[in-house]
């Protein structure tokens, strides 16, 4: 299995390390989701569960030859029961009844977030044919967020390969959060550079982007990077961030020269967070699209187990990537 770029690559050689158990709740109904969960699993990139309503439904796969791959009927498995009890005890004190609680289990997304929540695998991936807010519904309601406060964001690593330099690029939230607050945005800085330092192996230099560059302008986009920027002044962080700033002024060294010379980040930033979901997800699109970036993502960041979601126009190569990196969190 061999990708255009050494991140890619690179990624794949880490995950096969991790040992990992990821559940792929769509593989009975998805045939790039299955493509993909074999490929990991002749691959040796990680183990495969695929959920199932119908024991045949893989019949003519030879499975059986795969040590691993593992085949769950969610509808008939004797472990609907456990889950079904705790995801009960979880949610009784939001008013969820115990034949509730029966019947969600019998949705293949909720059956494979309650094996993550219960350390039955570590990761799901689903997304290809049910829509964001399907996948990640299970996971906001069970798993939640690594505290209490933590805000799930999104992040795509851009990555690019031109003779034989490779350019490298975290981007958040473009999948994610429609409006957020300065709050957020600060928020998803930390979980970004933290991304990008452990799964991306880039150090983060990390620009809060907005129309404006140090006061150039002015309205609320301004005045919520700007305010993103002071919270993140009063953390004690290990990396370099600066903001509210242009995008040109973050990534052109010549154009950081003349709007804002004195910058730690600017010219140099490889971290970009977005005012909000519209311009974040333009943003990586238009990357993709016109300047012949590979989008590997969304990726959630911030969620306590590892639960990640495809796009829907997703190819088996990108669900297998996703996969990967769902091994890494």
């Amino acid at each position: 299995m061999k990708f255009a770029t050494n991140i890619e690559n690179k990624l794949i050689e880490k995950a096969k390390l991790s040992g990992k158990t990821i559940v792929l709740p769509e593989a009975y109904f998805s045939e790039r989701i299955l493509k993909a969960g074999i490929t990991c699993a002749k691959a040796g990139v990680c183990k495969v569960v695929l959920l199932t309503d119908n024991d045949n439904a893989f019949s003519n796969f030879f499975l059986e030859q795969f040590k691993t791959i593992k085949v769950i009927n969610f509808l008939t498995d004797n472990m609907a029961d456990m889950l079904a009890s705790a995801l009960y005890m979880r949610r009784k004190h939001k008013g969820l009844t115990e034949e509730e609680a029966k019947k969600l289990v019998r949705d293949p997304i909720y059956f494979g977030t309650m094996m993550v929540e219960l350390g039955l695998a570590d990761g799901l991936v689903a997304g290809a044919e049910v829509s964001t807010s399907t996948t990640f519904k299970p996971a906001l309601q069970i798993i939640k967020g690594v505290t209490p406060t933590t805000r799930i964001s999104t992040f795509f690593i851009m990555a690019k390969k031109e003779d034989d330099k490779e350019s490298i690029y975290v981007l958040s939230d473009c999948g994610m959060n429609i409006n957020p607050t300065a709050y957020d945005i600060a928020d998803f800085a930390v979980q970004s550079a933290k991304s990008a330092k452990e799964i991306a192996e880039i150090e983060p230099k990390v620009a809060l982007l907005c129309y404006s560059t140090k006061g150039s302008g002015d309205g609320d986009c301004v005045d919520k990077m700007k305010k993103a920027y002071e919270l993140l002044k009063e953390l004690k962080l290990d990396f370099d961030f600066d903001g509210e700033m242009q995008l040109d002024a973050a990534v052109s060294y010549e154009v950081a020269k003349t709007k804002c010379p004195n910058s730690k980040v600017a010219g140099e930033a490889n971290v970009l967070i977005f005012p909000d979901l519209q311009s974040g997800n333009i943003g990586y699109k238009l990357m993709q699209r016109f300047g012949g970036y590979s989008a590997i993502g969304p990726i959630a960041q911030g969620m306590a187990k590892p639960i990640n979601d495809v796009s829907r126009g997703a190819s088996v190569e990108e669900i297998v990537l996703t996969i990967a990196i769902t091994c890494l969190q």
